[in-house]
């Protein structure tokens, strides 16, 4: 929580004007720091039973992408060969798509990429210079 506020209150450090940051700023902060508390709580919880450890990553971080459930696995130290039965099962587990799914286009709820993420970072970054 702490690191959330001092985030939350970087675009006024140094300044003479104490203000609110900006609604957008606040929103990027918020939601990532969420994500992170999030992928922190998956990797602390016990992987066994592997059903339950599954079911609550895709409950936290509401994330279909099994590369990032790899790494989830990675960070908690898993060896490769528990990691291949979890990713099965983190298969078997995701949510089917809507049955009315024609293969057209499809609107995505996941987690923005990595590029798409860097980009904000580096907006916040120009916006925290020019205030400063």
């Amino acid at each position: 929580m702490f690191r959330r506020t001092v985030l939350l209150d970087l675009p006024s450090i140094g300044s003479q004007v104490v203000r609110k940051a900006p609604a957008s700023y606040t929103k990027i902060v918020v939601k990532g720091m969420t994500r992170a508390e999030m992928i922190l709580k998956v990797v602390m919880a016990p992987h066994e039973p592997p059903v339950v450890f599954v079911d609550n990553y895709i409950k936290l971080l509401a994330d279909g992408n099994p590369e990032t459930f790899q790494k989830i696995l990675d960070m908690k130290g898993l060896k490769r060969s528990e990691q291949s039965s979890m990713i099965e099962l983190f298969r078997q587990r995701l949510p089917a798509p809507p049955s009315g799914a024609d293969g057209g286009p499809a609107l995505s709820f996941n987690a923005p990429t990595p590029e798409q993420e860097s980009s904000r970072i580096r907006k916040l970054e120009k916006l925290i210079k020019k205030r400063l």
